[in-house]
């Protein structure tokens, strides 16, 4: 009977163990577009109003899905994604907003780090930014939530052996930084410069923090993988306009790299 029981506990782990997938997320439909293309044995199913795609890439079991745009959807679908799949580690893969003066469009950021910048309080001195809070109503120590160092360095190292779709006749460059997102879609030189300023932000987006955020809350490792189709100036929604295309593939490029050196 033991034997049994214990032979029970060992199938029930191996099929625990084996249905744990890397989820691979993006806002837009261009963003995760590639690697639905790339998917082998690809079988869809639909969760609370999303559809979650599962099969593997460069032999790994993964699941994609669209998270959608804004801190509140991303947030919503990664709460979906987690009760309802296994996740062994989570890529956020898609555009933003270049705050580099030396970047340009096209370049890529990995996310060392992310800020909710527009979370905080508004009082007679103006706008700050607060610490993001805990479940239990208290607020972290930290103002910034930091990715999971392996796949930090697994990241930065496959982007060594990517090639890029050129932008604008020149190969992309990638740096590793802070990533600031926000519910706005910033389209301004004084934003820009402010978050690059205030929070040394190398790129800005919409949703990254908010996955972040919880996937800190729920111990599951994390990185965040942007590519510029803009600089977030004055010039912003024409530029995204013309770059999202490259962009999101070079993103995706990326992701395949990773997954390529992920063991």
């Amino acid at each position: 009977m033991k034997k049994l029981l214990l032979l029970l506990l060992i199938v029930g782990f191996s099929l625990s163990a084996s249905a744990q997938r890397i989820a691979l997320m993006g806002a837009l439909d261009q963003e995760i577009a590639i690697l639905l293309d790339s998917m082998q044995g690809q079988k869809k199913v639909s969760r609370g109003g999303i559809d979650f795609y599962k099969g593997k890439l460069k032999g790994k079991k993964v699941v994609i899905l669209k998270a959608g745009v804004g801190k509140v959807n991303s947030a919503y679908s990664t709460a979906v994604l987690t009760e309802n799949f296994k996740i062994s580690s989570l890529i956020f893969t898609g555009v933003a907003g270049g705050l580099d003066p030396e970047a340009l469009p096209g370049d890529l950021v990995i996310g060392e780090k992310l800020v909710q910048y527009d979370f905080g309080k508004v009082d007679s001195l103006g706008f700050s930014v607060s610490p993001f809070r805990k479940l239990s109503g208290g607020a972290h120590d930290e103002l910034f939530i930091d990715s999971d160092k392996d796949l930090l360095r697994i990241s930065e190292s496959a982007a060594q052996k990517v090639v890029f779709v050129p932008i604008a006749n020149r190969q992309p460059k990638v740096f590793s930084g802070v990533i600031a997102t926000g519910d706005i879609f910033v389209s301004s030189n004084e934003k820009a410069k402010w978050l690059y300023t205030e929070f040394e932000a190398l790129a800005t987006e919409m949703e990254g923090a908010a996955v972040a955020h919880i996937c800190r809350t729920l111990d599951i490792p994390f990185i965040v993988i942007r590519s510029c189709s803009d600089n977030a100036n004055n010039h912003a929604r024409m530029n995204f306009n013309q770059f999202v295309g490259p962009a999101s593939e070079n993103s995706a490029r990326l992701v395949l790299a990773i997954l390529g050196q992920m063991e």
